[in-house]
């Protein structure tokens, strides 16, 4: 149904902003996600090798505890991240413009740097980081809801693929920037830094124009465009004008595809669920299947960033700077996301969420081939983790994609599972979680093996593990392996 267009307080039609179609169209919404989820990663990775030192010179901790402080202050984080996704993708599937809660973490993001910035003590570093959890927890849950909104499902897959790549380049990239120009220039330098790019976030969020707000004008952009709301439903553009006889035979259509309504749909009033929807969500083995794979994805690379650095210091006893380099070798693999989310759109997620896992395995055992200084171990080095690069990128768009195809099957099958907010935001914020708890799992499981057991007990352990995420990619990746239509 075609919206009125959008009125002032003296009910005339409001003028149409300049260069609405650009601003809400699916490539300049795609690059406002993908810009404000690569400033959230970017911003978590950046202080990773500056907080350290900060501690100790600027808010006067004294050396035992900066390990201590240094811990809580990232688990801040990642407890915020957990408390708040969901909370954030409740209230984002309740509202009717998702901008308004994208805005509203640009603000939080925006108070958390400067704390940041400024800060000396270390209980204010511990806010800024609680703020930059919350932040990003809107970020991720709505900015990926947002995208389903905008995009066609025979493209998610693709899109999913772009967005979530700009993350992984993002946690990557952050800590050699953040140590480079902390090591040339000093604290206030890095701060600058961030800033720079979270105004370049802000100027993104304030031009773009949420499709569904784009209707409102000019309901026919958002009828070429795309989609909003749950993409399976048929948006009747004005090029193609229906009379009533047409419509009663779509609703004729739909009462056939969705076989939970009756056989009277006309009669016949849903009413959502009483369980909660996340509680639905998390009883679908298809969407667990999901947040695993995510989960062992995120794990890996959080691993890499709390024992990677140290091992190459103790190894080949090379500095900050060096040590950051190394990185590239699972930065550079990270922008194929795009790729890997079109095979996905072509081929189905499944084996290709199956192949992320199962060859992530080989090149981590394979890591601890390397336990001496030589030129050969050092390129060995290199080539596994760029194998580990082009592996875990594997594992990313599928799973997202595969998290909102639970949704809309949900919804194709029962339309109003799930209330007319749907659950999108939802799904994604339990996706988020996901991602949080492996920022708090990953550094401190993988560094207690080493003290324990060493470098090449924590290689095996880390390609066992992800090895494990290619059983319930391949059972209910895509839908149940056995089903008929699978």
């Amino acid at each position: 149904m075609a919206h009125d267009p959008e009125r002032n307080d003296q009910g005339q039609p409001k003028a149409i902003p300049r260069f609405l179609e650009l601003r809400s169209s699916k490539g300049f919404i795609l690059a406002t996600v993908c810009v404000a989820i690569f400033t959230d990663a970017f911003l978590y990775g950046v202080v990773v090798p500056v907080l350290p030192f900060s501690l100790r010179e600027r808010s006067g901790v004294p050396e035992d505890q900066v390990q201590c402080w240094n811990s809580f202050i990232f688990a801040v984080f990642g407890g915020a991240i957990l408390i708040g996704s969901p909370i954030c993708g409740w209230v984002a599937d309740r509202t009717s413009e998702r901008s308004i809660s994208f805005y509203t973490g640009l603000i939080i993001l925006g108070a958390a740097t400067i704390l940041f910035g400024f800060a000396k003590a270390s209980w204010v570093l511990v806010i800024s980081r609680l703020l930059q959890g919350l932040s990003a927890a809107i970020t991720y849950t709505v900015g990926l809801a947002l995208l389903v909104d905008t995009v066609g499902r025979d493209n998610v897959g693709q899109w999913m693929g772009t967005a979530l790549s700009s993350s992984s380049f993002g946690l990557i990239i952050s800590p050699l920037l953040g140590g480079i120009v902390y090591a040339k220039s000093g604290y206030m330098t890095v701060f600058a830094m961030a800033l720079g790019l979270i105004v370049f976030d802000i100027v993104m969020r304030l031009i773009m124009i949420e499709k569904k707000k784009a209707a409102q004008y000019k309901p026919a952009i958002g009828n070429a465009n795309g989609f909003y709301g749950t993409f399976t439903q048929e948006q009747p553009s004005e090029q193609e004008p229906q009379n009533d006889s047409t419509q009663a035979n779509k609703r004729q259509d739909n009462s056939q595809e969705a076989p939970l309504l009756s056989n009277e749909p006309h009669k016949t009033v849903h009413k959502k669920s009483k369980m909660p929807t996340i509680l639905v969500l998390l009883g679908t083995p298809r969407l667990l299947a999901a947040i695993y794979g995510i989960f062992v994805n995120v794990s890996v690379l959080c691993a890499f960033d709390g024992v990677l650095p140290l091992h190459v210091k103790s190894l080949f006893g090379w500095n900050s700077l060096e040590a950051g380099l190394i990185f590239l070798c699972l930065a550079i693999p990270a922008m194929t996301g795009p790729l890997v989310g079109r095979l996905c759109d072509k081929f189905g997620p499944r084996w290709i969420a199956v192949a992320g896992c199962s060859l992530t395995a080989p090149p981590l055992i394979l890591l601890r081939l390397v336990d001496h200084d030589s030129l050969e171990q050092k390129i060995l080095l290199c080539g596994l983790l760029v194998c580990c690069g082009f592996t875990l990128i594997l594992i990313v768009s599928p799973v997202a994609a595969d998290l909102s195809a639970v949704v809309e099957e949900r919804e194709r099958a029962d339309p109003n599972a799930f209330g007319p907010g749907g659950a999108y935001a939802q799904a994604f914020a339990l996706f988020n979680c996901s991602m949080a708890a492996a920022t708090l799992f990953a550094p401190v499981v993988a560094g207690a093996i080493i003290e324990r057991h060493g470098w090449g007990a924590m290689t095996a352990a880390m390609g066992v593990f992800a090895f494990s995420g290619a059983i319930p990619a391949f059972f209910y990746t895509g839908g149940w392996i056995f089903a008929k239509d699978s």
